[in-house]
């Protein structure tokens, strides 16, 4: 997923708190919804897969671990997540 995509499917860079040891390999967004803040957290290592939590920065309550095909996809799965 490049920038762009997650932009496109609500996610903005939160990197004032990538500095936390789970996610200091990567990037981490945020995208907000009604019911909350959904992070996903996308990895430099591209072999490695992205994660969808929401809860403690610290100790997140992982929702999804996957990949993500494209933006689309994103904002399915972001939808999915705020509605439940």
């Amino acid at each position: 997923m490049t920038p762009d995509e997650l932009a496109q499917a609500g996610f903005i860079s939160a990197r004032s708190i990538t500095a936390a040891p789970r996610y200091a390999e990567g990037h981490l967004y945020v995208h907000l919804t009604a019911t909350g803040a959904l992070r996903m957290f996308v990895p430099f290592d591209a072999t490695r897969e992205v994660e969808l939590s929401t809860g403690h920065l610290l100790h997140p309550d992982v929702l999804y671990r996957g990949s993500v095909r494209d933006a689309v996809a994103l904002v399915q799965l972001a939808q999915h997540w705020s509605e439940s």
